[in-house]
């Protein structure tokens, strides 16, 4: 905690074609760890700088033909109460019936809800029947990948740790089956619950895991999905890659990495088959709020700690 700290600055003026937004809600995504890094995956934050984050929020303040006062925007706002930023790095937000401001750094994020669309959905190209495993399933992309792949009729497994995340897994957002990682064995686990194989795998943790899953395809064209590896971001000058891929060979597999702002062309209807499910009640994400700018920190340790389930935010 001694290598963050708490900065009062004011804003004096606003420059052209900038605004400021008071932030409403900031997502805490696992990304963020990377940009502290020497060998971050992102953009290197550096010392001194506003650690990066998305949000959304209001602008109050406003020196641009394209956003007024009181729009409501999402964008890279970072870890702080007010952001002076350039009004073209701000996506305007028209909240439609039923969807509201903060479901968009939710179901409706580009780090989370889209995410866990286009990694399911564009690279795992799931469909009714497949047997769907995803790792990291108690946080907030892995909470939307699983209520997606519901609603596209698969299978749905979910891996967790604790029996308190796994019983949100099944009970909270409608896996048919969950798997504490912490407490049993998972591969004996998944060859229980899935012994004919996993058809996709949507991988969010990494290492051991991604072996497993490796280990538990289906015998013929099942597809691996790599959003993220959590568990290999604390030292990404050794990472831990797999040791089983040759069973993508065996088993005729796919392995596929994925940016997804690589995938623009599709958020419309990611976003529309989204919106649906949150107007019919089929997606629910809860949150699990850090009250207070001052607390930023707090939030990263807790999402790499594994304490809390669902879309991790802090409210300023």
């Amino acid at each position: 905690m001694d290598d963050f700290g708490l900065e009062t600055v004011s804003i004096e003026n606003v420059p052209a074609d900038h605004v400021v937004v008071k932030v409403d809600t900031l997502s805490m995504d696992a990304w963020i760890r990377t940009t502290l890094n020497q060998a971050g995956m992102h953009e290197k934050g550096e010392l001194g700088s506003t650690i990066q984050a998305f949000g959304v929020g209001e602008v109050v303040e406003s020196n641009s033909e394209g956003l007024a006062v009181g729009d409501k925007v999402y964008g890279m706002l970072c870890a702080q109460t007010h952001a002076l930023v350039p009004a073209a790095a701000m996506k305007k937000l028209d909240l439609p019936e039923g969807i509201k401001l903060r479901d968009y750094i939710g179901p409706l994020g580009i780090t989370t809800g889209l995410t866990a669309w286009v990694g399911l959905i564009a690279v795992g190209e799931v469909k009714a029947g497949d047997v769907v495993l995803v790792s990291g399933a108690a946080g907030a992309v892995g909470s939307v990948v699983v209520q997606l792949a519901k609603a596209r009729g698969a299978f749905v497994i979910g891996i967790a740790g604790g029996p308190a995340k796994c019983r949100y897994v099944t009970e909270t957002i409608g896996a048919d089956a969950a798997i504490d990682y912490k407490g049993s064995d998972v591969s004996a686990e998944l060859a229980k619950v899935a012994p004919n194989g996993i058809n996709v795998f949507f991988d969010n943790v990494g290492g051991e895991l991604l072996d497993i899953a490796l280990d538990n395809l289906a015998p013929a064209g099942a597809r691996v999905s790599i959003c993220g590896a959590i568990s290999q971001y604390a030292d990404l000058n050794n990472v831990q890659g797999p040791k089983l891929y040759l069973r993508l060979a065996e088993r005729n597999a796919t392995m596929k990495g994925f940016v997804v702002s690589h995938y623009a062309a599709q958020f419309p209807a990611a976003i529309a088959e989204i919106s649906d499910l949150l107007r019919t009640g089929r997606m629910n994400l809860p949150e699990h709020v850090v009250e207070g700018i001052d607390r930023f920190p707090d939030a990263l340790f807790m999402l790499f700690g594994g304490a809390h389930v669902g879309n991790l935010v802090v409210r300023p």
